[in-house]
């Protein structure tokens, strides 16, 4: 079984933010030193479409004014140092989206939110942390996809492993 770790880890995220969503129990883990960021006009008027969302995800993010957001507190399960690039992987993943962000809007932004802070391609899990991930990807109700439909797992035949090395 070959697996992707970035799109299992993105599956997991997923329905961890969609089951927040749901439940209605967000957890927020406030800052200890808020981050203060500016935005051109574009992304600053989308990220402001998206804030009750993201505040449903356990995001604190507050309108400064002039373009200017601050964040005081990101969710809990969100296991990134840097909540501002999170942020912005977010915005570039809502702009790239061909559907129109209305429509099921929480799902979207939980679906980018988890692309946004998965794990990235290269990075080496120890033995512990793959089989946690291992674990956490077969609880999920849809492991074999991402939250985007991409292929998360395949199953390869030990002979076509065979025929390669020969």
């Amino acid at each position: 079984m070959v697996i992707d770790q970035k799109r299992a880890h993105e599956r997991i995220l997923f329905e961890s933010f969609m089951a927040v969503i749901e439940s209605q129990e967000t957890v927020s883990q406030q800052q200890l030193f808020p981050h203060t960021f500016d935005l051109n006009a574009a992304d600053a008027e989308l990220l402001r479409s998206v804030l009750d969302d993201l505040k449903a995800l356990g995001f604190d993010i507050r309108d400064f004014g002039n373009n200017s957001f601050i964040i005081n507190g990101t969710p809990a399960m969100l296991d990134n140092s840097s909540p501002l690039s999170v942020i912005e992987t977010l915005l570039e993943d809502i702009k790239s989206s061909a559907s129109d962000l209305k429509e099921k809007a929480r799902e979207k932004v939980a679906a980018s939110l988890a692309r946004a802070s998965a794990i990235s391609y290269g990075y080496n899990l120890k033995q512990e942390e793959i089989n946690q991930l291992i674990d956490q990807l077969f609880a999920c109700a849809t492991p074999n996809f991402s939250p985007t439909g991409k292929q998360v797992l395949t199953i390869v035949p030990i002979e076509h492993f065979e025929k390669l090395l020969k």
